[in-house]
């Protein structure tokens, strides 16, 4: 992630979030997971510990004023959905195919919190925590499935106080006419509205860095991009922003120059 501030050039202003469920589903190998190696990740990893009592491969504990509900089902996620959704992971060319080992899965939630921030760090940590497990394959987090090493890595960082977007927020890319297109989805779980860039010549990696760089922008500064103003990432250059029917996701969407 880039070290450079973006200059928003024109005003501000903050719109509150929404909701306060979060949700994601671990893939596993088997099974037959190992909840005191789990427990033992989160209390060294993260200083995070519970009492609770698991039963039925299920638990439910309270951590920060949210609570956080794993349960383990000993099936693969039904009609297929969790390998279609790796295929749309750009950055990892055998999802598919390693997504489609998993016989069994963890629906992992937290809720009670309104504060999207804390709520996707605390889902990272647990997750980070469960797939450090060795049957674990990767978490299904809609629309993608992010492979576990490449989860891992990025929610680690929470502890230098980054803001692992990468795992926030998926950036879809796509080819039209010799164009790169890109889009996000999950910016809507911090109140924002999702962004697109309809058509560029720039490498598809640039493009990729420069959508995860204003969204780790716009969250973590907490700004409302305004229709017909710049954004750069100096002084001298201004990226115009135009709000629009969206082209690669449903309803208005900020469109990126």
């Amino acid at each position: 992630m880039s070290e450079e501030k973006l200059i928003n050039n024109e005003e501000e202003k903050e719109i509150p979030g929404e909701g306060n469920v979060l949700a994601g589903f671990v893939l596993f190998k088997d099974a037959n997971i190992d909840w005191l190696r789990f427990k033992k990740n989160l209390e060294q990893d993260w200083e995070i510990t519970f009492d609770d009592e698991i039963k039925n491969n299920a638990v439910v504990f309270k951590y920060d004023d949210m609570n956080v509900a794993c349960s383990l089902l000993p099936n693969p996620v039904p009609e297929n959905e969790a390998v279609e959704a790796a295929k749309r992971n750009i950055l990892w060319n055998s999802g598919a195919e390693e997504t489609a080992e998993h016989q069994a899965h963890m629906i992992v939630a937290v809720l009670n919190k309104f504060d999207a921030l804390d709520q996707q760090e605390l889902l990272a940590k647990v997750v980070c925590s469960l797939l450090k497990l060795d049957n674990a394959i990767g978490i299904y987090k809609a629309p993608t499935v992010y492979e576990k090493d490449f989860y891992i890595n990025f929610a680690e960082t929470i502890r230098e106080g980054e803001i692992p977007v990468p795992i926030y927020v998926y950036v879809g890319m796509y080819l039209d006419e010799g164009k790169v297109f890109a889009f996000t989805s999950g910016m809507s779980v911090f109140g924002k509205l999702e962004m697109e860039i309809t058509g560029t010549d720039a490498e598809p990696s640039d493009v990729l860095s420069f959508m995860y760089s204003i969204c780790e922008y716009v969250i973590s500064e907490d700004v409302v991009l305004q229709d017909d103003e710049t954004i750069g990432f100096t002084e001298e250059q201004k990226i115009p922003v135009h709000i629009s029917k969206g082209v690669s996701v449903p309803g208005e969407t900020i469109k990126l120059g």
